[in-house]
């Protein structure tokens, strides 16, 4: 147990030191930047999806709100949230390894995770939604797991499952997994009815709270457009190799199920290595719990066909689980030829897909995060200045700071602004207070008569300045000729052009 207890402290140190330069990256990330400037709107009295607006579920922005709240808007406590999500969710599956595999597995599958969640290139360094998403779902499994799928354990996992997917709309995934493995280990199927309806009453009773929220707020329509509605445009983005990707991308979930139905009614095909360790008399163990995690987890990043490398986080927990335990499952059975077949089904499209969608960060990951430690490092040791540290993440971080420093040196912080750009994250450092609900340029165009409502929103509430950047997407000919009319040029601030309004 005392070797156990060193090993762990090891794992969770070795996953400070991953993370800790995050603590002082600077406010850069567009994403993060729209969930910061969201949660500053919420700070400052507003409400969710009327009167600031992102197209994702309620929890990040509540986790940012709660954040910067207790703490302020800070870089360090927001990651420090996350690194303490990390930290959590390890323990977590160590718990999971450690019933599945034994005590020294479990400290192997959270250092995989400690490592895999921690790169930057996943981009696991950020405060995103999956980052957070992963600990109520590891949490809903670890119940389940701990509790042998008795069911309270499903009902509580049923409801942090909910909780997961209300961070992301994909977490849903996972418990999809979840019901599947359960006809499979289950004996008897009015049985297995019962537990899955638990696990779905759980998983209800969360989001029958959320509707009944912005039902009575009279927002149900904007929360179902912006948190699942308009999530049909990634969907509709069909990227190269769209058909083969959307049949590969299904193919390990149908060899998990298959694989794990001849386990249970063909056990003369594939006989069980450890009898002891199989489920409710049949040959299906918690290894094909992992298997389905680990499929549906991948198909949760690989859903919308983007590539952003953050969406690898969400299969950091299972895959973990898959890497320590793959050779102890599969190492007596290799001969057997259904086995093989299975590999070959389900290992394949997983690293095709991986590779196909994901190319870039993979391909460069390992020296980007070596520029990424070195760049940390010039910049504590006094090799690089402010400035060059943080242009490595990008260039509107000294615009940023350069806006702030004007609202700052005018007493206006916490005036009334609207920036018309990709800087978001001045909302929120500035406490500037938005007439729109929209706080990207991405949003305005994105959304069904967005550029009407932003324009009506700035002539009935002027707010005292405009700020125009670079990184806008497109021309908003109704801000011009707003800004023709009502607004004097003050300076130029970096790459941005501050405006003023006349009084």
């Amino acid at each position: 147990m005392k070797k156990t207890c060193i090993s762990l402290f090891i794992v969770f140190f070795g996953i400070f030191l991953l993370r800790f330069p995050s603590l002082f990256e600077p406010f850069w990330y567009g994403d993060e930047g729209i969930f910061a400037a969201v949660a500053s709107n919420l700070n400052q009295g507003g409400v969710l999806y009327k009167t600031a607006w992102d197209n994702k579920p309620l929890m990040i922005y509540l986790t940012y709100a709660a954040i910067f709240k207790y703490f302020g808007v800070s870089m360090f406590w927001l990651r420090m949230g996350a690194l303490v999500s990390v930290l959590i969710t390890a323990a977590a599956i160590y718990e999971i390894g450690r019933g599945v595999y034994g005590e020294r597995k479990g400290v192997i599958v959270a250092g995989i995770f400690g490592v895999l969640s921690s790169l930057r290139i996943v981009e696991g360094n950020l405060a995103l939604t999956e980052i957070f998403m992963i600990l109520p779902i590891s949490l809903a499994m670890l119940v389940a797991i701990k509790r042998k799928f008795d069911y309270p354990s499903l009902f509580a996992a049923g409801v942090l499952f909910a909780v997961g997917s209300l961070y992301k709309q994909v977490g849903v995934m996972e418990a999809a997994a979840l019901g599947i493995f359960l006809f499979l280990y289950t004996n008897g199927f009015s049985r297995f009815v019962k537990k899955a309806l638990v696990l779905s009453c759980g998983f209800g009773l969360v989001y029958l709270f959320t509707i009944l929220y912005f039902a009575q707020k009279h927002l149900l329509s904007d929360y179902i457009f912006a948190a699942y509605t308009y999530y049909r445009i990634y969907l509709g983005e069909s990227p190269r190799y769209a058909v083969l990707i959307n049949i590969l991308k299904y193919m390990p979930i149908l060899a998990a199920v298959g694989y794990g139905l001849i386990k249970k009614y063909g056990l003369s095909l594939i006989r069980h290595p450890d009898p002891a360790s199989a489920g409710e008399g049949s040959g299906v163990d918690l290894f094909d719990l992992v298997l389905l995690w680990t499929a549906f987890s991948f198909l949760g990043s690989y859903f919308s066909g983007r590539t952003y490398g953050h969406y690898l986080v969400q299969a950091t927990v299972a895959v973990s689980l898959l890497l320590a335990g793959v050779n102890l499952h599969f190492g007596r059975l290799r001969s057997n030829k259904f086995v093989v077949g299975f590999a070959i089904l389900y290992f394949i499209p997983l690293v095709l897909l991986t590779q196909l969608l994901f190319s870039n960060f993979l391909s460069g990951g390992p020296v980007n995060q070596i520029k990424y430690f070195r760049n940390f490092l010039d910049f504590a040791t006094g090799r690089k200045n402010l400035t060059a540290y943080n242009n490595f993440f990008d260039s509107n971080v000294n615009t940023i700071m350069a806006l702030n420093d004007f609202f700052a040196s005018r007493g206006d912080h916490g005036t009334s602004a609207y920036i018309w750009g990709d800087m978001s994250w001045l909302y929120a450092v500035g406490d500037l207070r938005n007439p729109s609900r929209y706080v990207t340029s991405f949003h305005v165009f994105g959304v069904p008569n967005g550029k009407e409502e932003v324009a009506k929103a700035l002539d009935a509430n002027k707010p005292k300045y405009i700020i125009k950047g670079q990184s806008s997407i497109g021309y908003f000919g109704e801000l011009e000729k707003l800004l023709s009319y009502n607004y004097t040029f003050v300076l130029q601030v970096e790459n941005a052009s501050v405006f003023r309004r006349k009084d």
